[in-house]
């Protein structure tokens, strides 16, 4: 790891080595000026985690260099120094976005103190960000998996909302990717560098579940020592995603209204209202409308979060998606467990499109995470499927009597059909066919296929 970097702007000799010989001491990689001047050209072409800088310099002043790491290196910190202290002007200097600010004379102690601080904060911040950039790259819609005609209305819908403030409803049966949706919405939005957080409706009694979402105040109940935000509060400028939303009860459905009609949430044993900017995203497997009908779920919530609606397909609706996601596993899990499996049988893919997948998605990817474990050849074969997939009935054809194509018109078409799902990408459709690109360039002039 490499040492921290500073740069020190001091015009007062002695101080300016004093400082020099304490930051070098510390293990970081130190260089300074006596000039603003001089600083400011080294900004230019020196990444730096902490600028240490009198307030008072020949030329340009220490305010006039802070101004310049603002604009020219924002995610580098500044302390300011100085011998006229005032409140004025720490207030200024913080104001114009200083880590800190220490008044002369100073101990030696107190300034490696400060300096300590300011760079594990910039350590902490440096983090978080590379953390959200893995996050959002995670999420991006070019990690999204499924080429079916279902999935990619799904993509289109949220490429047109991610930005909006609009609620979003998800619905979709168990394990058909929910969450991960929200955070495809949450992690391309303008709101990707603000939290997204998850709650599992069904997972907590009322009581807790409201305590949760909203927080709660010192005495608001037996063992509430000390005031604590809820999801809301600190989700404030991000996301919220309640999966399980048909599970809440009749009494914070109410509150949940309230919420999204006013943007306000009130903790738990407290009389004030506090404002907060969140976007809701709700999901459920459960028929919302019918419960609607039936008196279980609040109308006028229920249209407050069926502003837009994604509806995700199960995994038996889009079975040309399954080779695609079992492939897309099966890299996953032969990386993380270091097994030399490529591939998956054509016997265990028939099995796959023959199987009706009650689980979705999610249980796709188990059973490819088993195999990965169980396989001892170099691909997914039947032999390592569980029981319930090897002995699945085969699916038979709509209709016996229908004119049989031969297999040079199967092929045709299926290409022609992976080509129109993919819009003409080559690279996609080779991948999905499990053929390079030059075979499959071959394939299209020898099967005469349109372009």
């Amino acid at each position: 790891m490499n040492p921290a970097s500073v740069l020190i702007v001091e015009d007062d000799t002695k101080l300016r080595n004093a400082l020099k010989e304490i930051m070098t001491r510390e293990g970081y990689a130190v260089d300074a000026t006596e000039s603003g001047d001089i600083a400011v050209s080294m900004i230019k072409d020196t990444v730096y985690d902490l600028v240490i800088t009198d307030l008072k310099l020949p030329g340009i002043d220490g305010m006039d260099v802070l101004r310049s790491v603002q604009k020219l290196a924002r995610d580098t910190s500044v302390i300011i120094i100085t011998a006229y202290a005032t409140v004025d002007t720490a207030v200024e200097a913080m104001k114009e976005g200083a880590e800190d600010y220490i008044a002369k004379p100073f101990n030696l102690d107190e300034i490696r103190l400060i300096v300590r601080k300011v760079l594990d904060k910039k350590a902490l911040v440096d983090d978080n960000r590379f953390l959200r950039n893995q996050l959002k790259k995670k999420y991006s819609f070019g990690n999204l998996v499924g080429n079916s005609e279902a999935m990619v209305e799904v993509y289109k819908t949220i490429e047109k909302i991610k930005d909006s403030r609009a609620t979003v409803l998800i619905l979709g049966e168990t394990g058909t990717g929910k969450e991960l949706v929200a955070r495809a919405i949450h992690f391309n939005s303008i709101r990707s560098e603000k939290p997204f957080l998850p709650v599992n409706c069904a997972a907590l009694a009322e009581t807790l579940l409201e305590s949760e979402l909203f927080g709660y105040v010192k005495g608001a109940f037996t063992g509430a020592t000390r005031d604590k935000q809820g999801v809301f509060e600190v989700a404030h400028g991000g996301t919220v995603f309640l999966d399980e939303i048909g599970d809440i009860s009749p009494r914070l459905q109410q509150i949940l209204l309230r919420v999204l009609e006013n943007g306000e949430i009130q903790p738990v044993g407290s009389t004030q209202r506090k404002k907060v900017d969140v976007r809701v995203v709700a999901a459920t497997n459960r028929n919302l409308g019918e419960m609607m009908k039936a008196g279980a779920f609040r109308a006028d919530l229920y249209y407050r979060l069926n502003v837009i609606t994604l509806d995700l397909p199960s995994l038996r609706e889009k079975k040309e998606d399954i080779a695609t996601l079992a492939g897309h596993f099966l890299k996953k899990y032969a990386e993380e467990n270091q097994r030399p499996i490529h591939g998956i049988s054509r016997e265990a893919l028939n099995l796959f499109d023959c199987y009706e997948w009650p689980g979705n998605v999610r249980e796709l990817e188990n059973v490819i995470e088993r195999a990965t474990l169980l396989e001892t050849s170099k691909e997914i074969t039947a032999e390592s499927l569980p029981e319930s997939i090897r002995t699945a009935p085969e699916r038979p054809f709509s209709n016996p009597d229908e004119d049989l194509q031969t297999l040079e018109e199967v092929g045709r078409t299926y290409i022609q059909t992976v080509l129109e799902k993919t819009g003409g990408n080559k690279a996609r459709a080779s991948e999905i066919l499990g053929i390079n690109r030059t075979s499959l360039w071959r394939m299209i002039h020898r099967l005469k296929i349109a372009q």
